[in-house]
């Protein structure tokens, strides 16, 4: 399959050039569009922004990487996860600042955790991710990945490398951890 195909390309010595880089990233461009798809759904944007143009912008991101050897196809949607969240949080700000007031987020992430009385916006959700990444990475990539992508637990199986039970459980602790984050500063 293409994950192994991947990995192949990315572990081999040397640097990565342009045509190992557009061809991981044709393999990958379905998923990619996928999740921009998925991820502007939550956002009224007035079609400012299209999938296709969000997965560009995560392409021309990858391309100003300086290594990408001794990855895999994980590391590889990690990071195109966090570019994503990065470009929709720039182009919020932007507009922000042009226009004095942020995005709607349309579907609350409270679906995503579980729980009804959470209501996130954008800047939430990646500052969260920021401090999930501090406590444990790990965990901050499988909740990156299952928001951006909205892999199914078996897909994450395959790119984690663990078994659908063990993510669950790993979900299910992330879950918590960020639920306690929020509660905290709503406390304080």
């Amino acid at each position: 399959m293409q994950a192994g195909e991947i990995t192949k390309i990315l572990g081999q010595k040397g640097s990565i050039d342009k045509k190992d880089l557009d061809y991981i990233y044709s393999l990958l461009y379905g998923e990619i569009k996928v999740a921009a798809h998925q991820q502007l759904a939550h956002f009224h944007n007035n079609n400012t922004i299209s999938a296709t143009v969000l997965a560009h912008e995560c392409y021309l991101k990858l391309s100003q990487v300086k290594n990408l050897n001794n990855q895999d196809r994980r590391h590889l949607l990690n990071y195109l996860a966090r570019a994503m969240r990065r470009y929709l949080i720039d182009q919020v700000r932007s507009k922000q600042r042009l226009k004095r007031k942020a995005l709607v987020i349309e579907q609350s992430y409270s679906q995503i955790l579980g729980s009804s009385d959470v209501s996130l916006d954008l800047f939430e959700v990646d500052r969260l991710i920021d401090l999930l990444y501090e406590i444990d990475a790990h965990l901050a990539e499988l909740v990156q990945q299952k928001i951006i992508f909205n892999f199914t637990f078996k897909e994450l199986s395959e790119i984690f490398g663990l078994s659908e039970r063990q993510l669950i459980r790993q979900w299910n602790q992330a879950k918590s951890l960020l639920l306690t984050m929020i509660e905290n500063d709503i406390e304080h």
